[in-house]
């Protein structure tokens, strides 16, 4: 019985064909993945370059030349990640934002009120530098425009109440984290987490509680000189 072998050379072609693609490939992957860390990389080092830099001199006075000689990468370098020194602010901006907005949806503000402040801590503690860059370069009012904004996005936006009670929760849950980053982080989240709940739950009745009484104090009364 004769096999008819006329055309393994064609089905041999095509199995190295199928080879060598294959093969480049996977070099063409693996050459975007290092391309890929080496970005990444790259943008640490502009980061980490601005934080350093603002320990010393003002955001305002800061020129990319700056940030690239500091990160120990050409300009050229510099602008293929970042337009502007306002870039980097901005990619810091829209990832607080999305901290805040991804914790506050998570939890039941009026059931896990302190589970949902303990998350936030956490997660702010985690990115403190870049939210202590942001208020030292004055965005801290972005910052709560942002989150009013995410937190006002009902139907009934517009109106009065929804309007003014996203402002007033806004403004002070970032007056909050503001005071804690400026402050090192001191206070324990759990610690900080009780009080916000307190507040939260029973605003004006913690006057007492918190001394944060309006009332001007009473003077205590003079003793009498001893005789």
């Amino acid at each position: 019985m004769a096999f008819n072998c006329t055309h393994e050379p064609d089905r041999a072609k095509n199995l190295r064909r199928t080879g060598l693609t294959d093969d480049a490939d996977r070099r063409l992957a693996t050459l975007r993945r290092n391309n890929e860390e080496s970005n990444a990389f790259v943008r640490a080092c502009i980061e980490s370059a601005l934080i350093q830099l603002m320990e010393s001199k003002p955001f305002s006075s800061i020129t990319v030349t700056d940030i690239a000689r500091r990160a120990g990468v050409s300009r050229n370098a510099y602008y293929r990640n970042y337009d502007s020194k306002e870039a980097i602010l901005a990619e810091y901006l829209n990832g607080l934002i999305a901290t805040v907005d991804t914790t506050l949806t998570t939890y039941d503000p009026l059931t896990q009120t302190r589970e949902a402040w303990i998350a936030l801590l956490g997660e702010v503690r985690g990115i403190a530098s870049q939210y202590r860059l942001l208020l030292e370069a004055g965005y801290g009012e972005r910052i709560v425009d942002a989150i009013q904004r995410n937190m006002n996005r009902g139907t009934a936006a517009s109106e009065a109440g929804p309007r003014y009670a996203s402002r007033y929760w806004a403004r002070a849950i970032c007056a909050v984290l503001e005071q804690w980053v400026k402050d090192g982080m001191a206070v324990p989240e759990s610690e900080l987490a009780d009080i916000m709940t307190a507040l939260m739950h029973r605003g004006i009745d913690t006057a007492v509680e918190f001394d944060t009484s309006c009332a001007t104090p009473t003077p205590s009364p003079k003793q009498s000189p001893k005789q």
